[in-house]
């Protein structure tokens, strides 16, 4: 399922959960999910071992932090930005350095060679 299908169906959703919500209500709901991503953008993720980590996720998903966004809660990681053309050879030093990269589920990538 493509990102923005996905996006669709969580937009529905949050719009269809709003319905329940009395409308005297509705600025103060909205508010919430906004401060809830204003403040996951602010605060750093906690590692995935911490005591924290659930309610980071939750106050995340409120905020709707999920898919591609910037700070979309992935424990125990971290990213090094660099431009397209340089990714072949940032992925080659961190090789070098032992680090090994990780693919969108957290494992491990192939090698070209085929070494993990």
């Amino acid at each position: 399922m493509n990102t923005a299908a996905k996006l669709t169906g969580l937009g529905a959703a949050f719009a269809g959960m709003l319905e329940f919500v009395p409308e005297q209500y509705a600025f103060y709901v909205a508010l919430f999910i906004l401060a809830c991503g204003a403040a996951a953008a602010m605060i750093p993720p906690p590692h995935a071992g911490s005591r924290w980590a659930v309610a980071y996720q939750v106050m995340s998903t409120i905020g709707l932090n999920i898919g591609w966004a910037e700070n979309h809660f992935k424990p125990s990681q971290t990213a090094v930005r660099v431009s397209v053309a340089d990714k072949p050879a940032a992925k080659a030093a961190v090789a070098a350095a032992g680090i090994p990269v990780l693919n969108k589920k957290g494992q491990a990538e192939k090698a070209a060679n085929g070494n993990a």
